[in-house]
């Protein structure tokens, strides 16, 4: 009898053995998971917010190209389409400009003014092209109103209607003179001239 209870106690053993490697195993598999867990938060970490964007040297020169020619198309805007600044000067250097020049041009600006502001705009203009100064010269005029702009010396006979902005281009090409609407004034710069009127207004505009 006490043979058989050693053996038996000796045959309890080995059980008692074999669970400890398997909870060993169990312990590893649960420190593997656990460090994956923690391997695929840090890279969730790393991956947030805005993603990285490399560009190739390819990439980098058509940028620089796009960014030159932007800066190209904007130098001829202001160069074709924007008119040129003239710098504030007096009657006599205006009038001197004018006497040196065979072409000269007239701009009777009527937008926004009320009927009876425009018929002093426009007498305004037939003034100044009846007076000595434009009288022996090349004159084109313009008149432009809310509906567009016309030029008496078109082909068209004025029947063609062009923008404000290309009679300002047009404008640069001699010294001119712009009537407009608005409390009388007179303005003289070293290319041009403005002269502004309204129903008060009961003068000539004749120059010269």
């Amino acid at each position: 009898m006490k043979n058989e209870n050693k053996k038996g106690a000796t045959q309890k053993r080995p059980g008692a053995h074999a669970s400890q490697p398997a909870a060993h195993a169990a312990a590893g598999k649960g420190g593997k998971e656990a460090g994956a867990e923690k391997q695929a938060a840090a890279g969730a970490g790393k991956g947030a917010g805005f993603p990285s964007i490399k560009l190739s040297e390819r990439d980098r020169r058509a940028g620089v190209a796009l960014l030159a020619i932007a800066a190209i198309a904007l130098v001829a805007y202001v160069a074709f389409f924007m008119p040129p600044a003239d710098k504030p000067s007096d009657m006599d250097t205006f009038v001197g400009r004018v006497l040196g020049a065979s072409n000269v041009s007239l701009l009777m600006d009527a937008r926004g003014a009320s009927q009876e502001s425009a018929k002093i705009v426009f007498q305004c203009g037939v003034d100044i092209v009846g007076g000595q100064l434009f009288g022996s010269k090349t004159i084109t005029t313009y008149a432009c109103d809310d509906s567009g702009c016309i030029s008496a010396n078109s082909a068209s006979n004025g029947s063609n209607t062009l923008t404000y902005d290309t009679v300002q281009k047009k404008l640069r090409e001699a010294p001119y003179i712009v009537v407009r609407s608005g409390a009388p004034s007179t303005q003289f710069f070293e290319n041009h001239a403005e002269i502004d009127v309204d129903e008060s207004f009961n003068a000539s505009c004749k120059l010269g």
